[in-house]
């Protein structure tokens, strides 16, 4: 290796740097200077052969895919070029291995920097390439550049893409396949989850033509498809009111709960009409017997035979009817009878708005559109005092184009907090584990992709970052929330114009407790609303785990 050329060259340097501070070096001040000339030429010339090798080792793999040549034709013939130059030189030094001879070949520096040069162009060019190619398919902002590339390289073949599809969406484990006929072209017919679930496309996506296009199709399939299926799903419950434990085998679990939702708040509005308007609380009452009863069944369900996925939908599905429950105990005893209270307006309430034929979200005076992201039967958080309190907090944050900022201790449930308000909002939630290692450079990056793909990104211990990356990242951040205060739907980030989907949204962990732990900047803290998180009622979260596991005997009476 080159350790030891180094460490002779070390050792040599310093016998030189002796020798001119002696007095007797008069007679040898000519020799002495030339081999210090000598001794630095050796240095320069392979620190530069080492960062070449470095450039050509990673571009190397890139030319060899056969996709990429034919896009990058130029910056192929380029390489090629320098390729040819590269094997030559190395020849070269492997038929004489000295490394004083070998290091003075006539115009070897020269050659080298031009290399050099050259391979930097190409690398530039590459981003650039890249750059286009994720403007078209913003979930590619949330690849390295080397899956991205993997992706690229075989965007012929739908197959080889697919083990990449969990890294573009937040469920989607793979695509249900299908040639066209005898033709080489193929189609996806509907998406399985992580969990083994399957949902069938309304209509099917021709994956032809470049990948990050045929991509793009996919995500409209995916929303448009999960947006007929809860339409029909809530309408089909309606129907079957009485028997839910049915109408919940039929249809997929992230609908399964949205439907049912919806159907809640509808029936909590009308039953708080009624009590208004006859000032009876027994109305209430009545339906959290209703509550209590349809929990049981669950619950029977739960102790019988089921199948994975049945269950996994089952179990998410009470832990959020649980939290229903409780909310309709808290308005009994409240006796709030008002569905401008807000006891009842405080609680994260979705609607299907007839006008927009669309599923809605409200707590007090927020509203969100339904994101359509499938979540498949990923579970849900058990709903406590501290997870409403917080909601609340994150959706009044977002409302003022502002981001959310749990902090506390650690297992005190600040990242799932955040990701579980995103799965009721069907929103994509990207987890990005911040360490000291980070750079502006790819901070920047997913906040473009957040601000293209109007995904919401959880920084977690965000205060890890060093100091000098937080003062560019304030103004990253800054850029992005100016942008949606603005209602802008194009801004300028970072010198490029890129396109602003509203639903976008920016949020921090912290644990500050931590010993290396940086202070954030004012102006940072400024954009973010602060949660304190303390530790979690252990007693509740146990009740409602054990009652969603199939024990009934759980606190369940009126």
């Amino acid at each position: 290796g080159t350790e030891d050329v180094f460490q002779a060259l070390d050792d040599n340097q310093v016998a030189l740097s002796t020798m001119k501070a002696s007095r007797f070096v008069k007679p040898f001040e000519k020799d002495v200077d030339r081999w210090e000339r000598c001794l630095s030429l050796i240095l320069e010339v392979i620190e530069m052969l080492l960062t070449v090798q470095r450039q050509w080792m990673y571009l190397e793999n890139i030319f060899l895919g056969e996709d990429i040549r034919k896009q990058l034709p130029g910056e192929s013939s380029s390489f090629d070029n320098i390729n040819s130059s590269w094997k030559t030189i190395m020849d070269r030094f492997v038929k004489d291995n000295n490394a004083l001879r070998a290091t003075h070949y006539p115009g070897l520096l020269d050659k080298l920097v031009e290399m050099n040069s050259a391979l930097e162009d190409i690398q530039k060019s590459l981003d650039m390439y890249l750059e286009t190619k994720r403007h078209i398919f913003p979930r590619f902002y949330f690849l390295s550049n080397d899956d991205l590339l993997e992706i690229l390289g075989q965007s012929r073949n739908p197959e080889a893409v697919q083990p990449h599809l969990k890294k573009c969406f937040d469920n989607i484990k793979c695509l249900k396949i299908q040639k066209i006929g005898t033709s080489q072209r193929s189609e996806a017919l509907g998406m399985f989850s992580l969990d083994g679930e399957y949902v069938d496309y309304t209509h099917s996506v021709l994956l032809e033509g470049p990948v990050e296009e045929w991509l793009c199709d996919v995500e409209r399939a995916m929303r448009w498809t999960l947006r007929e299926v809860l339409r029909n799903c809530r309408l089909a419950l309606k129907k079957m009111l009485t028997k839910r434990d049915k109408w919940v085998k039929e249809w997929p679990g992230q609908m399964v709960i949205t439907a049912s939702q919806i159907q809640w708040t509808t029936d909590v509005s009308k039953c708080l009409a009624t009590c208004k308007e006859r000032g009876d609380k027994k109305y209430l009452k009545a339906m959290k017997k209703k509550q209590i009863s349809m929990l049981n069944k669950y619950s029977e369900a739960i102790r019988g035979s089921l199948t994975k996925i049945m269950r996994l939908k089952i179990v998410a599905l009470v832990t959020v009817e649980v939290h229903a429950r409780d909310v309709i105990e808290k308005l009994y005893k409240s006796g709030m009878l008002d569905v401008t209270s807000f006891e009842w307006l405080s609680q994260l309430r979705l609607y299907w708005e007839k006008d927009l034929d669309d599923c809605v979200i409200r707590q007090t005076n927020t509203q969100f559109a339904y994101g359509y992201e499938y979540l498949g039967n990923s579970g849900r958080l058990v709903i406590t005092p501290l997870t409403d309190r917080c909601y609340m907090t994150l959706t009044t944050a977002l409302h003022l184009h502002r981001g959310g900022s749990p902090k506390g201790p650690a297992g005190t449930g600040k990242t799932e907090t955040v990701k579980d308000l995103g799965k009721a909002l069907g929103m994509y939630v990207i987890v990005v584990n911040c360490s000291e290692g980070l750079d502006y450079k790819s901070m920047g990056r997913m906040y473009s992709g957040l601000a293209q793909t109007g995904a919401w990104g959880c920084f977690d211990e965000f205060n890890r970052i060093n100091i000098e990356v937080l003062s560019v990242v304030a103004q990253q951040i800054l850029s992005i929330l100016s942008a949606l205060a603005a209602n802008m739907t194009r801004f300028t980030f970072e010198g490029h114009e890129i396109n602003l989907v509203w639903s976008c949204g920016i949020f921090i962990t912290m644990n500050p407790g931590y010993a290396g732990r940086t202070e954030l900047p004012d102006n940072l803290k400024s954009m973010f609303r602060p949660i304190s998180m303390v530790v979690p009622d252990s007693t509740l979260i146990a009740e409602i785990i054990l009652f969603g596991e199939g024990f009934n005997n759980c606190k369940l009476g009126l």
